[in-house]
């Protein structure tokens, strides 16, 4: 109909939810994309008798992710029951509202980016991972607007096919078709459509597999109240092993800031109210008073803990991404950061020499950055590509140019990703003393930061020994 309008468009797209199916199947669509939404952003996790199905989260969520959560949702709800209603009703969904409607949808899911580790959620193969795509972290504001712009042009092609009530059955007379009389690319289009359809829903069965396969299995060992009976009769008490590798008092060690901090403010790549306000806005938290004395300049020793945990990740993050060190210059995807801006400062990479190593410390520093990981990726700290990954590579590079042995880095870089990603490390501590009769102190912190245990591969070792063996 040539003279449709927006207001004919939109007041024919209200007119379909008078009826009470239409209200009925919108509720539990909407009920369903706002639960998808917040997964893939962290808001909650899934308990599972074989273990938790989820992303961790460290900030509560902003006014705008809130809107944005919810707008994208109402809208995917209202383009699907539209569709439902098309579907039912014989009509078109037509080429450009399903095309531009589902990437509305994708665009919407592709905003949704963990922050944490600044990459973005999948669920697949029944395991949730986050895809690092540090390049696309100063756009993710404009990757949401255009997910929002999608979603508002797919539903309006969407209602507009509606209201012209294009037949998917009629031919221009308005007579039925003959389904053997199809065209060659219609019979096409309606095989690939088939063929899309059975390798969905054969994923999703696969994922539903994955997640809960394991229900049924026999477990050798037992946990029961808290407590993990190995197979030497030998009982593991998980809180005591949390307050071991996660302890409320977290952990204070040696390691001096020295003058660096001092240093990042005089060349504008650190601003104290910047980072207060990333602080205050994103993670709902205060600024402490040694916190401040630190970027007043202090002299104090670093620790970690899960009170300081995203303060320590922003300013060693600083540190990292602007210390014009070899191992940063150098590392594969470097071209990636060039202008890298995080918001506590101004923009840069590699720009400014921070610290300056000796051969041997660079040495050091290199062995240790090349075979230190992180769970969240397959990536070593030599080639960081997120938060974490900067921010233990200036771990790294501030404890090597204060003389630590590779041995004492190791010990401590383990000690800060512990507080960053707590539960690989719990269940690490409790795989070790599982199989090897090992405490954590005397497990070998280089192999636990390598890439047997301390990738987003290798963490499921421990992961899936202690799920298979104690379903936890």
């Amino acid at each position: 109909m040539k003279n449709s309008s927006p207001y004919k468009i939109a007041a024919n797209m209200f007119s379909i939810f008078e009826s009470k199916i239409y209200r009925f199947i919108f509720l539990p669509v909407l009920i369903l994309f706002i639960g998808l939404y917040t997964f893939f952003y962290g808001f909650y996790t899934i308990p599972l008798p074989t273990g938790v199905l989820g992303f961790f989260r460290m900030a509560e969520p902003t006014t705008f992710e809130i809107f944005y959560i919810l707008f994208s949702a109402t809208v995917s709800a209202l383009i699907t029951t539209i569709t439902i209603y098309s579907i039912r009703t014989k009509l078109s969904a037509g080429t450009r509202g399903t095309v531009t409607s589902l990437f509305g949808v994708l665009t919407s899911i592709f905003g949704i980016v963990c922050p944490a580790c600044l990459g973005i959620n999948f669920l697949a193969f029944g395991n949730v991972f986050t895809a690092q795509v540090p390049f696309l972290v100063p756009y993710i504001l404009w990757i949401q607007i255009s997910g929002i712009v999608f979603l508002l042009i797919g539903l309006y092609f969407v209602a507009k096919n509606a209201y012209e009530k294009k037949c998917i059955m009629c031919a221009e007379d308005g007579k039925p078709i003959d389904i053997q009389k199809k065209s060659k690319v219609t019979r096409e289009l309606d095989a690939k459509f088939i063929v899309l359809s059975f390798f969905v829903i054969a994923l999703l069965v696969y994922q539903l597999t994955a997640i809960f396969g394991g229900l049924g299995s026999q477990k050798i060992g037992s946990v029961e109240e808290g407590i993990i009976t190995i197979d030497s009769g030998e009982k593991i008490v998980i809180a005591d092993m949390i307050e071991t590798v996660t302890p409320k008092a977290g952990f204070t060690t040696r390691v001096q800031w020295g003058d660096i901090v001092a240093k990042m403010v005089q060349e504008e790549v650190l601003d104290p109210q910047k980072l207060e306000g990333i602080l205050t806005k994103n993670y709902r938290q205060e600024m402490r008073p040694e916190w401040k004395a630190i970027l007043a300049g202090e002299d104090i020793t670093l620790s970690i803990g899960s009170d300081n945990a995203v303060f320590m990740m922003y300013v060693l993050w600083t540190l990292a991404k602007h210390n014009n060190n070899q191992i940063l210059t150098s590392s594969p995807i470097a071209s990636y950061f060039e202008n890298y801006d995080i918001g506590v400062g101004r923009a840069g990479y590699g720009d400014v020499l921070l610290l300056s190593l000796t051969p041997e410390q660079q040495a050091i520093a290199k062995k240790v950055a090349e075979n230190a990981y992180r769970p969240c990726c397959g990536q070593s700290t030599a080639a960081p590509d997120c938060s974490h990954g900067f921010s233990a590579l200036g771990l790294i590079q501030l404890m090597a140019s204060q003389g630590y042995s590779e041995k004492e880095i190791f010990d401590t870089f383990i000690q800060f990703n512990s507080f960053w990603f707590p539960e690989t490390y719990i269940k690490n501590a409790l795989y070790f003393k599982a199989t090897e009769g090992l405490d954590w102190k005397d497990v070998s912190k280089e192999l636990v930061a390598g890439a047997e245990y301390s990738t987003l591969q290798g963490s499921y070792k421990a992961k899936n020994y202690l799920k298979e063996k104690f379903g936890m």
